[in-house]
Protein backbone atom coordinates (compact mmCIF):
# COMPACT_ATOMS: atom_id res chain seq x y z
CA UNK A 1 0.00 0.00 0.00
CA UNK A 2 0.96 3.65 -1.22
CA UNK A 3 1.20 4.62 2.73
CA UNK A 4 3.82 2.25 4.33
CA UNK A 5 6.01 4.31 1.74
CA UNK A 6 5.52 7.60 3.62
CA UNK A 7 8.13 7.44 6.17
CA UNK A 8 11.16 7.06 3.40
CA UNK A 9 9.22 10.05 2.06
CA UNK A 10 9.32 11.50 5.71
CA UNK A 11 12.95 10.99 5.95
CA UNK A 12 13.17 12.58 2.79
CA UNK A 13 11.79 15.94 3.81
CA UNK A 14 15.13 17.51 4.79
CA UNK A 15 17.17 16.67 1.83
CA UNK A 16 14.85 18.05 -0.58
CA UNK A 17 14.28 20.98 1.66
CA UNK A 18 18.48 21.70 1.81
CA UNK A 19 18.68 21.00 -1.94
CA UNK A 20 15.45 23.48 -2.78
CA UNK A 21 17.54 25.79 -0.44
CA UNK A 22 21.12 25.45 -1.90
CA UNK A 23 19.26 25.74 -5.46
CA UNK A 24 17.56 29.11 -4.44
CA UNK A 25 20.81 30.70 -2.47
CA UNK A 26 23.90 29.44 -3.22
CA UNK A 27 26.13 32.05 -5.23
CA UNK A 28 29.50 31.55 -4.93
CA UNK A 29 30.58 28.44 -7.71
CA UNK A 30 32.64 27.22 -5.67
CA UNK A 31 30.76 26.34 -2.51
CA UNK A 32 27.95 24.96 -4.97
CA UNK A 33 30.74 22.53 -6.51
CA UNK A 34 31.49 21.65 -3.31
CA UNK A 35 27.94 21.06 -1.97
CA UNK A 36 27.37 19.24 -5.42
CA UNK A 37 30.52 17.03 -5.79
CA UNK A 38 28.69 13.87 -4.07
CA UNK A 39 25.79 13.95 -6.44
CA UNK A 40 28.03 14.75 -9.66
CA UNK A 41 29.92 12.23 -9.28
CA UNK A 42 26.93 9.53 -8.96
CA UNK A 43 24.96 12.13 -12.08
CA UNK A 44 28.65 11.32 -14.33
CA UNK A 45 28.81 7.89 -12.91
CA UNK A 46 25.18 6.89 -13.89
CA UNK A 47 26.06 8.08 -17.37
CA UNK A 48 29.32 6.26 -17.22
CA UNK A 49 27.62 2.70 -16.54
CA UNK A 50 24.72 3.27 -19.28
CA UNK A 51 27.07 3.75 -21.54
CA UNK A 52 28.85 1.00 -20.88
CA UNK A 53 25.63 -1.21 -21.15
CA UNK A 54 24.84 0.49 -23.89
CA UNK A 55 27.62 0.31 -25.98
CA UNK A 56 28.27 3.64 -26.53
CA UNK A 57 31.75 3.45 -25.66
CA UNK A 58 33.00 5.79 -22.65
CA UNK A 59 36.53 6.95 -22.94
CA UNK A 60 36.99 9.37 -20.42
CA UNK A 61 34.93 10.78 -16.79
CA UNK A 62 35.67 13.88 -15.24
CA UNK A 63 34.04 15.05 -11.90
CA UNK A 64 36.23 18.17 -11.65
CA UNK A 65 34.72 21.77 -12.11
CA UNK A 66 35.91 23.80 -15.04
CA UNK A 67 34.67 26.52 -17.01
CA UNK A 68 32.29 25.04 -20.16
CA UNK A 69 32.66 26.46 -23.63
CA UNK A 70 30.15 29.19 -23.06
CA UNK A 71 31.44 30.39 -20.39
CA UNK A 72 29.58 28.23 -17.73
CA UNK A 73 30.34 26.29 -15.30
CA UNK A 74 31.00 22.80 -16.28
CA UNK A 75 31.00 20.26 -12.75
CA UNK A 76 31.65 17.02 -14.28
CA UNK A 77 31.50 15.32 -18.19
CA UNK A 78 31.71 12.17 -19.66
CA UNK A 79 32.93 11.39 -23.20
CA UNK A 80 31.60 8.61 -25.20
CA UNK A 81 32.40 7.70 -28.98
CA UNK A 82 29.86 5.74 -30.01
CA UNK A 83 26.39 7.72 -29.04
CA UNK A 84 23.93 6.53 -31.44
CA UNK A 85 20.09 7.03 -32.61
CA UNK A 86 19.62 3.84 -29.61
CA UNK A 87 21.77 4.47 -27.28
CA UNK A 88 21.16 8.26 -26.43
CA UNK A 89 18.18 8.77 -24.68
CA UNK A 90 18.74 6.23 -22.27
CA UNK A 91 22.52 7.93 -21.71
CA UNK A 92 20.64 11.28 -21.10
CA UNK A 93 18.33 10.05 -18.94
CA UNK A 94 20.40 7.91 -16.80
CA UNK A 95 20.95 9.94 -13.86
CA UNK A 96 17.59 9.93 -12.73
CA UNK A 97 18.42 6.66 -11.54
CA UNK A 98 19.87 8.85 -8.29
CA UNK A 99 15.75 9.36 -7.18
CA UNK A 100 15.67 5.65 -6.57
CA UNK A 101 18.91 5.35 -4.95
CA UNK A 102 18.01 8.29 -2.67
CA UNK A 103 14.76 6.49 -2.09
CA UNK A 104 16.64 3.46 -1.09
CA UNK A 105 19.58 5.16 0.80
CA UNK A 106 15.94 6.37 3.22
CA UNK A 107 14.82 2.71 3.48
CA UNK A 108 17.98 1.37 4.19
CA UNK A 109 18.03 4.38 7.30
CA UNK A 110 14.41 4.07 8.57
CA UNK A 111 14.51 -0.25 7.63
CA UNK A 112 14.16 -0.80 11.83
CA UNK A 113 12.48 2.07 12.97
CA UNK A 114 13.82 5.58 12.65
CA UNK A 115 15.14 7.77 15.59
CA UNK A 116 17.60 10.85 14.78
CA UNK A 117 21.27 9.50 15.00
CA UNK A 118 24.38 11.55 14.58
CA UNK A 119 24.92 10.47 11.13
CA UNK A 120 21.63 11.61 9.89
CA UNK A 121 22.58 15.44 8.81
CA UNK A 122 25.39 13.87 6.85
CA UNK A 123 23.91 11.35 5.10
CA UNK A 124 20.83 14.17 4.22
CA UNK A 125 23.69 16.36 2.85
CA UNK A 126 24.77 13.93 0.82
CA UNK A 127 21.23 12.91 -0.33
CA UNK A 128 20.28 16.58 -1.07
CA UNK A 129 23.67 16.59 -3.39
CA UNK A 130 22.41 13.37 -5.34
CA UNK A 131 18.74 14.97 -5.34
CA UNK A 132 19.87 18.14 -7.27
CA UNK A 133 22.23 16.44 -9.54
CA UNK A 134 19.73 13.92 -10.65
CA UNK A 135 17.85 15.66 -13.02
CA UNK A 136 19.72 15.54 -16.50
CA UNK A 137 21.64 18.58 -18.20
CA UNK A 138 20.35 21.14 -21.05
CA UNK A 139 23.68 18.99 -22.92
CA UNK A 140 22.28 15.72 -21.98
CA UNK A 141 19.00 16.80 -23.56
CA UNK A 142 20.46 17.83 -26.45
CA UNK A 143 22.36 14.66 -26.51
CA UNK A 144 19.02 12.91 -26.54
CA UNK A 145 17.78 14.38 -29.36
CA UNK A 146 19.77 11.89 -31.36
CA UNK A 147 17.15 9.36 -30.86
CA UNK A 148 14.28 11.53 -32.42
CA UNK A 149 13.26 7.73 -33.99
CA UNK A 150 12.33 6.98 -30.29
CA UNK A 151 10.56 10.08 -29.46
CA UNK A 152 8.67 10.12 -32.72
CA UNK A 153 7.62 6.33 -32.32
CA UNK A 154 6.72 7.22 -28.82
CA UNK A 155 4.47 10.14 -29.91
CA UNK A 156 3.02 8.17 -32.84
CA UNK A 157 2.05 5.27 -30.25
CA UNK A 158 0.40 7.64 -27.68
CA UNK A 159 -1.43 9.21 -30.95
CA UNK A 160 -2.67 5.82 -32.40
CA UNK A 161 -3.64 5.17 -28.98
CA UNK A 162 -5.34 8.48 -27.93
CA UNK A 163 -6.88 9.76 -31.24
CA UNK A 164 -10.45 8.79 -32.60
CA UNK A 165 -9.95 6.48 -35.84
CA UNK A 166 -12.28 8.41 -38.31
Amino acid sequence: MWWKQLPILYYLIPPLLLALFVRIKCRSVRLCAAFMFFGVFVHETLHLIAGAILGARPVGMSVIPRRGQQGTMELGSVCFSNITWYNALPLAIAPLFGLPLAAAVAYWRILDGWTFLWIDPPIWIVLASVLISCWPSSTDWRISLRSWPIYLGAVGYIAWLYLPIP
